[in-house]
């Protein structure tokens, strides 16, 4: 009969250290989902802002070149002018 009990108390032992890893692997799993989540969110949003920023630069720039183009096809219409008056 010792064996028997000590069968059932190595058993127990076993299935209480099991459930208290499974117990710490779960916590370790969600802690590790959490901050991933976090990470990935404030990388989309960091993108986003980025996206945002890069869109202003573009409508500047063009705007810039806009007003460039606009100047030269002033400059030609004019030495257009002087041309044909001569």
């Amino acid at each position: 009969m010792a064996t028997t009990k000590t069968k059932k108390a190595n058993a127990t032992i076993i299935e209480t250290a099991t459930g208290k890893v499974l117990g710490l692997v779960t916590k370790v799993n969600d802690f590790a989902l959490i901050k991933t989540e976090k990470a990935v969110l404030s990388s989309f949003a960091m993108a986003e802002k980025c996206i945002g920023f890069s869109g202003k630069l573009m409508k500047k720039g063009l705007k810039v070149s806009a007003s460039q183009q606009d100047m030269v096809f002033d400059v030609l219409g004019n030495i257009k002018k002087k041309v044909v008056k001569k």
